[in-house]
């Protein structure tokens, strides 16, 4: 009787070595998880993290690794033009002495120039024609400057579709309203070449996902622990 009751400890307290998120609720009202029960989860899964935190590590390192060959592949080669506008006020037509309100009147100018460029009845014809794939118009905060860019697929199209957006943003200004005069500072420039990639994102992906596939293992490994340790419990009870 007493080598039993010596077996049956010795197996309970190998079962006991290990942090097993589980919890065992009894009949008793008074058992029922409280603040100090959730604590006791948190700190058992801190421990189940540090204990496969190197298989993390390896999983978070792959998936990094992975996302930033996926990011190179991907990658596409594009050209880039940019042109540099200013915005001033028709003198001839502008009466208003406000400093205020002159300054205010120019920076809706500016986005109004912006969202006409950015709008489908100018931008459609020119992405058809010159193949653009992206338009990016900035409007600098305490300037009366507009920079247009426009990137495309070949250099040609970039600089051609650059200029063709500043022409058909200027006519459109100066159709709607008499107060305002825009001014060519830089014409389209030549197309440079850049590659176009999302390293950062894609890595970050890639190691996300493959750090929740570890996590997943573990939850597996740990909960098939857990089962056999309360399996084994019951058994020796």
């Amino acid at each position: 009787m007493e080598k039993e009751q010596n077996h049956n400890g010795t197996a309970l307290e190998k079962a006991d070595n290990r942090e097993y998120v589980y919890v065992r609720y009894e009949c008793n009202d008074d058992d029922e998880m409280d603040i100090y029960d959730i604590i006791d989860l948190c700190k058992k899964g801190v421990l189940i993290l540090k204990r496969y935190i190197v298989l993390l590590l390896i999983f978070v390192l792959a998936g990094s690794v992975l996302g930033c060959l996926k990011a190179k592949h991907d990658a596409s080669e594009a050209y880039t033009s940019s042109a540099l506008l200013f915005v001033d006020l028709n003198r001839e037509q502008y009466s208003g002495s406000n400093d205020i309100y002159e300054t205010s009147t120019l920076s809706m100018l500016a986005k109004s120039f912006s969202q006409i460029v950015n709008s489908d009845s100018i931008m459609t014809p020119v992405s058809n024609k010159f193949s653009v794939s992206n338009v990016d118009v900035t409007v600098p905060d305490g300037t009366q400057t507009i920079q247009v860019t426009v990137t495309a697929d070949n250099a040609s199209d970039a600089k051609e579709g650059c200029a063709s957006l500043v022409n058909a943003g200027i006519d459109a200004v100066t159709s709607a309203t008499n107060y305002a005069t825009i001014t060519v500072v830089s014409p389209a420039s030549e197309a440079a070449q850049s590659s176009m990639e999302d390293t950062a994102k894609d890595t970050a992906i890639t190691a996300g996902i493959f750090l929740l596939v570890a996590l997943a293992i573990v939850t597996v490994r740990e909960l098939a622990f857990a089962y056999r340790a309360h399996e084994t419990a019951k058994a020796n009870m």
